[in-house]
């Protein structure tokens, strides 16, 4: 019924992919519908949890960007370190290491 697109490197064939969606969304659809059912939205329900303790007010909750990743930060600070030594603020510099990435994947596909 549906052909299949056949490339140099194999071939994709839409039914395989169409009956995978199919399945992976009924499959979805029943771990959604395995969830609490008495869940009410617009109730205490949705409350943000803060430990136990009442929740402050939106405005005095600020949490900076910083802080957000601050363990990965801290674990590959080596790697982070010799990134902002690599980092010159040029995008002429970062559209060039793009240009030579690509190219190096290109020819890693190729082969």
């Amino acid at each position: 019924m549906f052909g299949s697109l056949f490339t140099g490197f194999g071939y994709w064939d839409f039914g395989s992919w169409l009956l995978f969606f199919i399945l992976a969304g009924a499959m979805t659809t029943w771990l959604r519908s395995q969830g609490r059912q008495d869940y009410k939205k617009g109730t205490e329900q949705d409350q943000i949890y803060f430990s136990g303790n009442e929740l402050p007010d939106s405005e005095e909750i600020t949490v900076p960007a910083s802080s957000s990743y601050w363990g990965f930060r801290k674990a590959l600070k080596p790697y982070y370190d010799k990134l902002v030594a690599f980092h010159s603020g040029q995008t002429v510099t970062y559209v060039g290491w793009f240009l030579v990435t690509t190219a190096l994947l290109m020819v890693l596909v190729i082969l």
